[in-house]
């Protein structure tokens, strides 16, 4: 069974709306398209949501993901993880513009995970809406479509600026030549274009939390669902269509004169 064949209908309208938003604010070459795709397949699977309660993950995959921010005791961390308010603000609380008690509030949402009450600001101001006021706004579909573009147009500058975008053959968000190239690309923006080239790169062999292999797997899918999922403009259709057919119709009477 192919990836596509395990997705469910919401998760294959979604795909359409982000491709649709992604043109409209200009992305338009279909590998860039792509490797934004094969992201959100592994940070949301394409639908929208809050970042889940880890009270049901195991002690050495927290450590794995979140390192020193938890604690080393494994009984100091099954209370911990068993509350997700005081989870999330150990972790996230006083960073990126969060006090100390909002980490759950400002906790990953949406296609992407945004994360920290900086990045809520940032992009809310950048999409018009107020997201530190309603932080569960990034779920919806559409605000979530519109934050995922934004956020990943920033981190394509950012990886330019400090003259890494080139290490994965571009100069600019439209100019990948494969779907492998954009996946690593945009993994590398989500992680922050603070961390190194060969990091990333080296995921493609050592993925020690799993993600770069999941994208990397289903990213060729993904470049055709991107066209397979977008919906038609029906108005849009038949106006062509009518235009044609008066333009032929006309032809038609002037060569019969």
């Amino acid at each position: 069974m192919s990836y596509l064949d395990t997705l469910s209908k919401e998760q294959k309208t979604n795909i359409g709306i982000i491709t649709e938003e992604a043109k409209k604010q200009g992305i338009t070459n279909p590998n860039t398209i792509a490797g934004m795709l094969a992201i959100v397949s592994k940070e949301s699977a394409f639908i929208p949501r809050e970042e889940k309660s880890y009270a049901g993950t195991s002690n050495s995959r927290i450590r794995k993901v979140f390192g020193s921010r938890v604690p080393s005791s494994d009984s100091a961390l099954n209370t911990l993880k068993a509350n997700p308010k005081q989870f999330f603000d150990r972790i996230y609380g006083d960073r990126y513009g969060n006090n100390a008690d909002e980490g759950y509030k400002y906790r990953g949402r949406g296609f992407n995970q945004l994360t920290f009450k900086g990045n809520y600001e940032k992009f809310g101001d950048n999409i018009g809406v107020d997201l530190v006021k309603n932080p569960d706004k990034v779920n919806n579909v559409r605000t979530a479509a519109k934050v995922l573009i934004a956020y990943n147009k920033e981190g394509i500058d950012s990886l330019k600026k400090h003259n890494k975008l080139g290490a994965y053959n571009a100069e600019n968000i439209n100019d990948f030549k494969t779907p492998v190239d954009s996946t690593l690309a945009f993994y590398h923006a989500t992680a922050g274009s603070g961390k190194d080239v060969s990091y990333v790169k080296g995921l493609q062999k050592n993925d020690h939390l799993g993600g770069m292999t999941k994208a990397l797997k289903r990213v060729n899918e993904l470049l055709l669902a991107s066209k397979m999922y977008v919906k038609k403009n029906k108005f849009k259709t038949v106006l062509v269509v009518s235009i044609t057919i008066i333009a032929i119709y006309s032809l038609v009477k002037i060569l019969k004169k």
